[in-house]
């Protein structure tokens, strides 16, 4: 087997949730880029559901951490770093570019997602 479940920590993977939750709720609040737009649905409903998304982002960045023998809190924030900007920040990217969203949109929307991420990674590093 590439990487053993059981040896991932599920308490450092839940916390690394909550804080990537907390600053996403932080980054697209009123105060930090205005008001948002549209809404796709019920609040409540996509909050649970970008819960939901964010723990599944944590596990996977997790197996990776405990791949890569990540030791310390800088080693897993580069490896989320590294993965955050190769793959996510790209996609974006193609999305912006095939779908005409707005430049502030990507960056906003990427800039979020590496500093999540590299955070994630920095919790899942220091705390295995």
């Amino acid at each position: 087997m590439l990487v053993d479940i059981g040896s991932m920590n599920w308490w450092a993977v839940l916390a690394a949730t909550v804080v990537a939750y907390v600053i996403g709720a932080a980054w697209y609040a009123r105060p930090a880029f205005g008001r948002p737009k549209e809404r796709l649905g019920d609040p409540v409903r996509l909050m649970i559901a970008q819960f939901f998304l964010t723990l599944v982002i944590a596990a996977v960045l997790a197996l990776v951490v405990v791949r890569f023998g990540a030791v310390n809190w800088i080693e897993g924030a580069a490896i989320g770093l590294v993965l955050s900007a190769g793959l996510v920040a790209t996609s974006l990217l193609s999305d912006w570019m095939f779908y005409g969203l707005g430049m502030k949109l990507y960056w906003i929307q990427a800039g979020c997602k590496l500093v999540c991420i590299t955070a994630m990674g920095a919790i899942l590093g220091a705390w295995r």
